[in-house]
């Protein structure tokens, strides 16, 4: 055994971290984070008929929620507060609710062809829904900005489109 008492080599210095790797990862993780948010916030909105909608109203006030029916005739468009706006009566099992879409309708957007749309109750009144056809008039209305048309594989004539207003026993 030899006593050594040499110095040792100083430790290499170590290079500054480079931070830009780092805010790089984190501002990646952070953009995912806010997609799987707003993906799941969306994924989590109840979807109601209409019918369904009308019985939950009292729950469903300030909420945002789905709902499915079929437009009646009688579409009234429009502009309120300066935006292109689409006023309908709704129907579904034979309950009305009145609608005011906010935005461009759907491509396909027709009385008899049924659509999902997204947006919450409003309490109140609008002058377009007091010249509808069929209003449901029940001091209440949806305010939706999101239209999609329901349809399957199935192809359907007018006269079908007819007899599906039909099955929600127009009031007169």
């Amino acid at each position: 055994m030899t006593d050594d008492l040499a110095p040792l080599p100083a430790r290499p210095e170590k290079p500054p971290r480079r931070r830009g790797p780092l805010i790089a990862t984190v501002l990646l993780l952070l953009g995912v984070g806010v997609v799987l948010f707003v993906t799941l916030g969306d994924a989590a909105l109840v979807f109601y008929e209409v019918d369904e909608a009308v019985e939950k109203r009292d729950e469903l006030v300030e909420k945002r929620f789905r709902v499915v029916g079929t437009p009646l005739p009688g579409i009234v468009e429009t502009r309120i507060g300066g935006e292109s706006t689409v006023v309908f009566t709704f129907c579904a099992g034979g309950v009305y609710a009145d609608v005011a879409h906010a935005g461009d309708p759907a491509e396909l957007f027709q009385p008899g062809v049924p659509v999902v749309l997204q947006g919450e109750w409003v309490a109140g009144s609008l002058v377009e829904i007091d010249s509808l056809e069929h209003s449901a008039n029940d001091g209440w209305f949806l305010l939706t900005d999101h239209m999609v048309v329901k349809h399957d594989n199935d192809y359907r004539t007018d006269k079908d489109r007819v007899t599906d207003v039909a099955s929600c026993a127009l009031k007169e």
